[in-house]
């Protein structure tokens, strides 16, 4: 690391966890790595972004005009509590089978307009009431709380209240008023998983540094994805490198995802390439963030 390479590991954790701790250090102002991230297009530049979008403050339907989704997505059709190929509350459900015509040839287009309706309601009630409004999925047999699953993650985030005991106490509730001094955003993804794409709902927290030792706090909390991950937290700390008078610092991410994909005895396979990705993604983001980084600062 001290030789400017990305580095990436994978954390042990139970086995419906996958965890992932990676480090780099910039020769940059932190203030770029700030712009970056306040910055949302910077994320359709990722690999694996296919699109992305921002929530206005009152989310609404229109703000998801762009995004696009997949025929697997829209046939609903089968779609039932206990057994449905996307995560789902038995509200939307029930909607979907409400309000599109399965045998009409325009349930592409409506079942489009309810997704766009139920993915704004999601981030309307998140917004409203931070970790109360986050959903009950019931597309298996056992219903999961997010908020649950939410609360399994941060409790492996408490070295965040040594950096700043504000936002970590924020984190446990992630209401619509964060700590002074944070910037707070919502946005919607369309990314690409490898097997099919995702569509995710994020809520990303940026709290800049208010002295020159402090440190630069970026922590994203997923709200909605429809496969594959349960709930995800992200905390991404710059922190000046000592010896370099504020010319150079340390980005260090720590990524944590729950998910019920991943569990049996036949899916050991597909968890060890899951981890695998996702170490690999993790040391392209911070080499990418690194190059981007130091080619401004040298303009």
């Amino acid at each position: 690391m001290e030789r400017g390479e990305p580095l990436a590991r994978i954390l042990t954790t139970d086995r419906r966890e996958v965890a992932v701790v990676g480090a780099v250090r910039i020769a940059a102002s932190r203030d770029r790595l700030v712009a970056r991230y306040r910055s949302i297009d910077n994320l359709k530049r990722s690999a694996i972004v296919l699109d992305a979008g921002v929530f206005s403050h009152e989310p609404r339907v229109s703000d998801l005009d762009r995004l696009a989704f997949e025929d697997r997505g829209l046939d609903l059709r089968d779609c039932k509590p206990g057994e449905c190929q996307v995560r789902l509350a038995p509200e939307d459900i029930a909607r979907f089978h409400r309000e599109v015509d399965w045998n009409k040839p325009d349930w592409r287009t409506r079942s489009a307009a309810v997704w766009r309706e139920v993915l704004a309601g999601h981030a309307a009630a998140y917004q409203r009431g931070g970790r109360t409004g986050l959903p009950v999925y019931a597309n298996k047999a056992e219903s999961l709380s997010v908020a649950s699953e939410l609360e399994l993650l941060l409790a492996n985030y408490a070295f965040l209240a040594d950096y700043s005991p504000g936002l970590h106490a924020y984190l446990r509730s992630l209401g619509p008023d964060g700590p002074e001094g944070t910037d707070r955003v919502l946005y919607w993804t369309k990314e690409d998983f490898g097997v099919r794409p995702i569509i995710r709902i994020s809520h990303q927290i940026i709290q800049s540094a208010a002295r020159s030792n402090d440190p630069v706090i970026v922590a994203s909390n997923q709200v909605y994805a429809d496969h594959y991950l349960d709930a995800a937290v992200t905390v991404t700390l710059a922190l000046n490198a000592a010896d370099d008078d504020g010319r150079s610092f340390y980005m260090i991410s720590v990524n944590r995802a729950r998910t019920r994909s991943l569990t049996g005895f036949l899916r050991t396979m597909i968890r060890s390439t899951v981890q695998n990705r996702s170490r690999d993604m993790m040391q392209k983001i911070l080499a990418a963030t690194k190059l981007a980084l130091e080619a401004e600062q040298r303009r």
